[in-house]
């Protein structure tokens, strides 16, 4: 399994004739492959987030996910296990956690507030994707596939999150390969769920009318 997450997060260099949509192309390769990684405790500092106590991170983590059958099969030590690999922290309205373009290896689970996920474009225009709330994945994409963020995450109210960065998922890879089955079991379900209601909307838009 760790050697399919390090794969996954293997950068690869796209030529110019293999790129057909530039759209397509910022959310799976990076921008600049010499671009410094943004890692979370850079960002936190720069927001002046306020941590939190790590059990208390993965208790309410997991409180959100507990209707998650492959983490709720771990029983009652699942927290204490989970604890020292997450970050969690407190922030304020209107932050950008994430942004549009960077490299940055972490995603955020929202532990609570009101989350905009948005794209601008070359015109200046911007299109909001999606508004995410409590238990909702942040910038899963970048954490595993290593390119440059598709989106700006920015705080409509203060809001708490959970932070999962590559190094620390690496490190439950290897020491305790049950639990960080059932994590990744977990993101992937939910980003399934994503998908399948992304699909349904583009039906909806694309029907026949």
């Amino acid at each position: 399994m760790k050697n399919l997450f390090s794969r996954l997060r293997a950068r690869r260099a796209a030529s110019q004739e293999d790129v057909t949509d530039s759209v397509l192309a910022t959310s799976m390769y990076p921008a600049d492959e010499s671009a410094a990684v943004v890692a979370w405790p850079a960002r936190a500092a720069e927001l002046k987030a306020e941590a939190l106590p790590p059990r208390e991170t993965a208790d309410r983590l997991l409180q959100l996910w507990r209707a998650e059958p492959a983490l709720a099969a771990l029983g009652t030590g699942a927290a204490e296990r989970l604890a020292p690999l997450l970050q969690g922290a407190q922030l304020r309205a209107d932050q950008a956690l994430i942004q549009q373009d960077e490299i940055s290896d972490f995603l955020l689970v929202l532990l609570e507030g009101r989350v905009a996920v948005e794209r601008s474009h070359a015109g200046g225009s911007v299109t909001r994707l999606m508004e995410a709330r409590a238990g909702d994945l942040l910038g899963e994409m970048a954490l595993f596939d290593g390119g440059a963020r598709f989106s700006t995450c920015r705080s409509l109210s203060p809001c708490s999150v959970a932070v999962l960065d590559a190094a620390a998922l690496e490190q439950l890879l290897a020491a305790d390969p049950p639990l960080a089955a059932a994590l990744l079991m977990s993101i992937t379900r939910r980003i399934s769920l994503r998908l399948r209601q992304t699909g349904a909307r583009l039906f909806a838009l694309l029907a026949p009318q």
